[in-house]
């Protein structure tokens, strides 16, 4: 989990994969961040992967270590889409990561996926894997 922390407190750029309505994949980057139970996105509701959320909310986040590219997280669970006043509090996450909230945040809402628990047999060295 420390590995897991690190990544995420340097790296706030991931992929988050949803799944379309016709059942197809769909990945992007998204800027993460983390309060050390879940991880948080920002979008706009409009966006192809917070469609996705809403119609389904399974979703699955990776992460990789800017300093050591063999390591890498990777978080699966449902995510949900918080309310006007969590996506306020989690803009605070935002703040204290980057010393500020940038602009292209404004109007979006929060995503949350909770980090769940890690998978050992799943898991390597280098290689993390959790589910909620």
């Amino acid at each position: 989990m420390d590995a897991l922390k690190y990544i995420l407190a340097v790296n706030p750029i991931g992929t988050l994969a949803t799944i379309n309505p016709n059942g197809s994949p769909w990945a992007t980057p998204v800027h993460i961040f983390s309060d050390n139970e879940a991880v948080y996105w920002f979008s706009k509701d409009t966006h192809q992967h917070s469609l996705n959320v809403e119609k389904n909310p399974q979703v699955s986040v990776a992460v990789w270590s800017k300093t050591d590219r063999t390591k890498g997280g990777y978080i699966s669970g449902n995510a949900e889409k918080l309310s006007s006043d969590e996506t306020a509090s989690a803009l605070e996450i935002v703040k204290k990561t980057l010393g500020h909230i940038p602009p292209y945040f404004e109007g979006t809402y929060a995503y949350k996926l909770p980090i769940g628990q890690i998978d050992p047999k799943k898991s390597s060295p280098n290689r993390w894997y959790f589910y909620s």
